[in-house]
């Protein structure tokens, strides 16, 4: 999938009233208000991601603020290390902000102490310390969030983290699936401002949750939806945008273990004739996580939840598109490691023709996808039940 051209202005009445008052609830629940955005750019994995941010550093004028929870020092970290590094040789303001536990869980080690030497400034979130106990209650509570801020203007919000596995195939990575949008406009200064709270208090304590509150306005317009440890706005918005659909809700996950509450919302939706689909992965990268997602998946076949596996590479994508007006996409992922641990990030957009492209790309996405009968479903072997039900307990304890 290719760069978007500008927003459409066409959408009709009817579409933009929905949309207008859809935003404006949802900026009520989340405590952020909608800005305008002059572009919405979706982006398909690595090959449109990593490009499109490597030139929105290279056009930055006074400032890149940079952050993510991998940042792996294997050769797409030292593609992105040099690029922040000839930023800072053109004198600009370039800040990097990363999650060094989370970088441990690729190969490749971290790139911080490459960056520093190239003279990026650099900041680990809440480090943990063998030396230091202080620190040792901290370490259940990261980081999660994949940003990108040029010049408080234009703003790249996902789930992509920076290592090989997000790199196209043709360049040596491992082709994950995984989406992205950019953004250009007033919410920009919105992920700014998010990025400096975090910077300003790296181990997120006294961190704000959400930008000061604005003005609403009518669509094509975004919000900025963060969450951190025990708050669950994103698990709320789930919710709200699950209750309010009312023709269709496709939702793609990494790892979907569901709370009770937003397992009976999305049966619920299914049950009143919304089309809810989920894509998910067929071979997760923890398999403890696909287990018990898995576990869930009979009841919601049986509410009439349309379930899809993903048979490429790692899907780990979270985003969702409700009935074509509002598109999620940022990290946040609805498990209780999300909902309960993490410090998270993402973008509501209220566009129709966003949500088309977002519609147009699911669709594509089924291509490449097994749906999961539910007759079938249920003569699965007693080893995989067991090994769901295990992966249910191991989940609900986290």
């Amino acid at each position: 999938m290719g760069a978007d051209p500008p927003l459409n202005e066409n959408s009709t009445r009817d579409e933009r009233t929905a949309a207008t008052e859809s935003i404006a609830d949802l900026s009520k629940l989340v405590g952020a208000p909608a800005r305008p955005v002059t572009e919405v750019r979706l982006l398909r994995d690595g090959a449109d991601t990593f490009s499109a941010m490597f030139e929105l550093i290279g056009a930055a004028r006074s400032e890149v603020l940079f952050e993510n929870f991998i940042f792996s020092g294997d050769d797409t970290g030292r593609r992105f290390a040099d690029v922040l590094a000839a930023a800072t040789r053109r004198g600009l303001d370039v800040r990097v902000l990363y999650d060094p536990v989370g970088t441990m869980m690729v190969s490749g080690g971290s790139i911080s102490s490459v960056l520093i030497q190239l003279g990026v400034e650099t900041r680990a979130f809440s480090p943990p310390s063998w030396f230091d106990p202080r620190t040792w209650g901290r370490i259940r509570y990261r980081n999660h969030r994949k940003t990108l801020t040029v010049d408080g203007e234009a703003s790249i919000v996902g789930g992509l983290c920076i290592s090989n596995k997000w790199a196209p195939t043709h360049q040596g990575g491992e082709g994950w699936r995984d989406t992205a949008l950019l953004v250009r406009g007033p919410v920009a200064a919105d992920v700014k401002q998010t990025f400096e709270a975090m910077w300003a208090h790296p181990d997120g304590r006294d961190a704000p949750v959400a930008p000061e509150a604005g003005d609403g306005l009518s669509p094509p317009a975004a919000l900025v939806v963060v969450d951190r440890p025990g708050v669950q706005q994103v698990a709320e918005l789930y919710a709200s945008m699950a209750d309010r659909s009312r023709r269709s809700l496709d939702i793609t996950h990494a790892y979907l273990v569901l709370q009770k509450s937003a397992h009976a919302t999305f049966c619920a939706a299914a049950r009143r004739g919304v089309s809810v689909r989920m894509l998910l992965p067929g071979r997760n990268n923890h398999p403890l996580a696909g287990a018990a997602a898995r576990h869930g998946y009979e009841s919601l076949l049986q509410a009439g939840v349309e379930i899809w596996e993903w048979n490429g590479a790692m899907i780990h994508a979270k985003t969702a598109v409700m009935d074509g007006e509002l598109t999620l996409v940022g990290s946040s992922n609805l498990d209780p490691i999300s909902t309960h641990r993490n410090y998270e990030l993402n973008l509501l957009v209220a566009d129709s023709h966003t949500g088309a492209r977002m519609q147009e790309m699911f669709e594509y996405d089924l291509t490449t996808a097994t749906r999961i009968d539910l007759a079938t479903w249920r003569q699965r072997p007693g080893w995989q039940r067991l090994a769901e039900s295990t992966g249910a307990l191991f989940g609900s304890s986290l």
